[in-house]
């Protein structure tokens, strides 16, 4: 389902897995954690798009889909690619540091922060691929800078996946919550094919 805003320059388009995650969320998450998550990530994709309009090169379209929202198109400037994990950063230092009195808050500002550390991955489509991809191809030539860069790529999935699994033995994550974010991972790649 695509919708376009006379005044907003971007098609959005949101996908039933979209919903069926968001839906899982508000029926599991007793503390709601998972919304702040969620807000935070909704602020991170306001980051890039505002540096992508500022700069007039926008986006053909937003889409919401299970695995997350994904900007499709637009500007790939460092600008535009950073953006997104400033607003994080910023709103880590404003609801994070400040010692708030409501739990929430505080709460708010160390999802941002891990939403920022999460998307600096150089993995798959995150902004650390991207800010990777970015200083591979002006220090090599096009072909040397895509090698290099699937290299790095498949070291940090060899690191990642055992630091996950580590995780859940260890207890300080979840199975279910690991099964969730292979679900979600799965549910992204179906949609692509």
């Amino acid at each position: 389902m695509r919708k376009t805003c006379g005044t907003f320059p971007v098609g959005l388009e949101f996908r039933f897995s979209f919903f069926a995650v968001l839906g899982f969320m508000i029926c599991t998450d007793r503390e709601g954690v998972m919304l702040l998550c969620a807000l935070g990530c909704v602020m991170h994709e306001c980051g890039h798009l505002a540096v992508m309009l500022a700069e007039r090169r926008p986006p053909s379209s937003v889409v919401f889909c299970g695995g997350g929202i994904h900007i499709c198109g637009g500007s790939t400037s460092l600008p535009a690619v950073i953006a997104g994990c400033a607003v994080n950063a910023a709103l880590f230092l404003v609801f994070g540091l400040i010692p708030w009195e409501n739990e929430k808050i505080r709460l708010f500002g160390v999802c941002n922060l891990l939403i920022a550390a999460f998307n600096l991955l150089p993995l798959r489509e995150l902004d650390g691929k991207r800010l990777l991809d970015l200083a591979l191809i002006r220090a090599f030539p096009p072909e040397k800078a895509v090698h290099l860069s699937e290299i790095c790529e498949q070291i940090m999935t060899v690191i990642v996946l055992p630091a996950v699994i580590l995780l859940v033995f260890s207890g300080y994550l979840n199975f279910s919550a690991v099964i969730f974010f292979f679900y979600i991972l799965a549910v992204d790649i179906l949609e692509k094919l």
